[in-house]
């Protein structure tokens, strides 16, 4: 099979463009635009299932049973939480698993400013009197 000369394939691009341009310019003239699709960009929206939850907790109980005297209360504890995600459905668990993410996120930013304050860091100070202000 030969290969056209590189003009030749240009032309016959921009020719095929401009009879597509053509053809859409006029009937997209007379639809209304598609709205685009709105993507759900909430960090804290739960995308796992609940496979991948179960998942979870089988890897951190076959973790601390690795370690039985330490993990002694942890481990009925994490069976607990997995018997309670085998018997929610999928829709409570979203909205449970959600919560706990949200509460992750500010158990962590409320721990770092109490390192930083135990450490008598500045930022840390600036952002306790921001506190207190707004209180």
């Amino acid at each position: 099979m030969k290969k056209r000369p590189a003009k030749t394939q240009k032309k016959t691009r921009a020719s095929s463009n401009a009879n597509t341009k053509n053809s859409t310019t006029k009937t997209s003239r007379n639809k209304p635009r598609a709205k685009k699709s709105q993507k759900n960009t909430d960090p804290e929206r739960l995308a796992l299932s609940k496979n991948d939850i179960l998942q979870f907790c089988d890897r951190v109980l076959k973790k601390w049973q690795q370690d039985p005297v330490s993990n002694g209360r942890n481990v009925p504890a994490m069976f607990a939480v997995r018997t309670s995600v085998l018997f929610s459905d999928e829709q409570s668990l979203k909205a449970i698993w959600s919560e706990i993410t949200s509460w992750v996120y500010q158990l962590l930013y409320e721990n770092a400013q109490a390192q930083a304050r135990q450490e008598n860091l500045e930022w840390a100070k600036t952002f306790s009197k921001i506190k207190n202000d707004k209180v």
